[in-house]
């Protein structure tokens, strides 16, 4: 315990004397509750402790925090608060960690990783997700059409509608739902047309049902309002 402390104190002078100085860019300074963080993943404090740190990392770290989060993104405990660190942080750096890290992570911890770059919406993901959303054999196939979604954009959209034309049964209502969410992103963001596109698309492809019907329903409450 004495050296943990010792190791925060040292962490701390460090920040400390960069902000007596002029850094060359103040913002990538760490405030002292994310080195303090920090210091708890280098030690060898327990899980809860760690886990702890990298949800405290996602509300007060920034990019001096993103290659100790990524690290532990395969962990088998801390994936998923690591992940959730990095969702928080709103450096770019964050997303392009998450990124790199699709290449390499597998099943859940893939899925989550999948996830986080939805949550984050993260445009400059959307090759990456598109891929994975026309590859079930990676296994994240369904987390990538969410994802998608979630972010929204014209061009994450182009894969939700290809699925749900022609994809694998298994995936057609799942790129479905996400479908719904993306045409609802786009007619927030003024692109009214396509997402009058999106939901015709669903209403085209899928049998009578709910899906369909809400997305009918979505379809018929866009008519009144004017293109984009």
């Amino acid at each position: 315990m004495n050296a943990f402390r010792l190791l925060v104190s040292a962490l701390l002078l460090l920040v400390w004397a960069g902000c007596a100085t002029t850094p060359r860019n103040p913002v990538s300074v760490a405030s002292p509750a994310s080195v303090a963080a920090l210091a708890v993943l280098a030690s060898d404090a327990g899980l809860h402790e760690k886990a702890r740190a990298c949800q405290e990392l996602g509300v007060v770290g920034g990019p001096e925090a993103v290659s100790a989060l990524a690290g532990l993104l395969s962990h088998e405990h801390l994936g998923d608060y690591a992940r959730s660190g990095l969702e928080g942080i709103a450096d770019p750096s964050a997303g392009a960690a998450l990124r790199q890290a699709l290449g390499t992570l597998q099943g859940r911890s893939l899925a989550g990783a999948v996830n986080s770059l939805g949550v984050r919406r993260e445009v400059s993901a959307v090759p990456e997700l598109e891929k994975l959303a026309l590859d079930p054999s990676r296994g994240a196939a369904a987390e990538a059409l969410a994802s998608l979604g979630m972010i929204g954009t014209v061009k994450a959209a182009k894969p939700l509608q290809q699925v749900v034309q022609n994809g694998p049964e298994a995936l057609r209502i799942p790129a479905a739902h996400a479908s719904l969410v993306a045409a609802e992103r786009l007619a927030q963001a003024g692109n009214v047309s396509d997402a009058r596109t999106v939901l015709g698309m669903v209403v085209r492809s899928l049998p009578p049902g709910h899906l369909q019907t809400v997305a009918q329903n979505q379809l018929t409450a866009l008519t009144a309002r004017p293109a984009r």
